[in-house]
């Protein structure tokens, strides 16, 4: 109190010192505090003056209850004053003020929403991930129920998981039966290592799903894409694995079923026109592995003709075709 008397609290402390007085009901001391603060013409903490006239069954007058809201709007605090319901019963301006206040903090609410979201589409269309990335923590924060974020977060993933599988495509594409080979040619103790790896890895996924994805990304950037398609299987359901459960079979060599995720995935996403070009380019992968290079070579072209900037299906036709292409 005396550090506040000398005005050393800043306004997060005086608020949270003037709610404490209240639940202790030192309503008094409050008011007491109060008044001298008016004399200092420094901020009050309206909320809680409000709730110790309120709980002191202080009436005030109608020429008070105007200075209330009048020096409520002065420091900007009239959200803060509403905040209380205390003198509601004595004046319905305070009920009026809240509702302004409310209306007012839905429009400033939805002016940070379009701004975030123009945000997004500009980082969108730069590619500027990691900066999307926070954008979206920034929309999460003022509208974490606003139905447009759990599209977003799903757009983010769904294209962060594909920015990730194509960051490994000169080492995937090599070969898938390439990459299985390398990694069941382990000495016995990286053998017994990858043992001990996998099972805790396994483990942790089975006590926490949530972590699951992040689990099974691990374990294929270390090739060991069977045991990561096992711990995806406990993730929650979500756009990023998906895609990454997709890859996984192809990689593991599961052609037949990788052939049926397309299928499914090709249904879930139809509306996507992205997710068309990574199917047709996954489709084609799974026929090379299935033998039937010919058909898996058409694809390729027919998704090249249609994006020619897609630059893994090029560099995978152009090794396929022996470079005629």
């Amino acid at each position: 109190m005396r550090r506040w008397n000398l005005q050393m609290l800043s306004e997060d402390e005086q608020r949270t010192t003037a709610e404490f007085l209240v639940a202790a009901g030192l309503t008094r001391t409050l008011l007491d505090v109060v008044g001298s603060l008016v004399t200092k013409k420094t901020k009050l903490p309206w909320a809680a003056l409000a709730e110790a006239i309120g709980r002191s069954k202080i009436q005030p007058k109608d020429s008070e209850i105007d200075a209330i809201l009048v020096g409520a709007k002065v420091h900007g605090s009239t959200a803060d004053l509403v905040r209380s319901r205390q003198l509601d019963i004595w004046s319905r301006k305070f009920i009026d003020a809240r509702s302004a206040a409310e209306a007012e903090r839905g429009v400033e609410l939805e002016k940070k929403k379009e701004a975030i979201k123009d945000k997004l589409q500009f980082l969108r269309a730069n590619r500027l991930q990691e900066q999307e990335k926070q954008a979206i923590e920034e929309f999460k924060a003022i509208a974490p129920a606003d139905p447009q974020l759990v599209r977003e977060i799903e757009s983010y993933d769904m294209r962060w998981a594909r920015e990730v599988l194509a960051r490994r495509a000169p080492l995937e594409d090599a070969s898938a039966d390439e990459l299985l080979l390398r990694s069941e040619r382990l000495t016995p103790e990286q053998e017994a290592s990858k043992s001990l790896l996998v099972e805790r890895t396994k483990e942790l996924a089975k006590n926490s799903p949530r972590a699951a994805y992040d689990l099974a990304l691990s374990l294929h950037f270390m090739d060991f894409n069977v045991e990561a398609l096992e711990v995806l299987s406990v993730a929650p359901p979500s756009p990023s694995a998906d895609w990454l459960r997709l890859e996984l079979m192809i990689l593991a060599r599961k052609y037949v079923d990788a052939l049926d995720e397309a299928a499914t995935l090709e249904a879930r996403y139809a509306s996507d026109p992205e997710a068309a070009f990574a199917i047709t380019y996954a489709r084609a992968r799974t026929l090379k592995g299935l033998g039937q290079l010919e058909l898996a070579t058409d694809l390729l072209r027919s998704l090249v003709r249609v994006r020619p900037s897609y630059k893994s299906a090029q560099s995978l036709l152009m090794d396929w075709s022996g470079g005629d292409e």
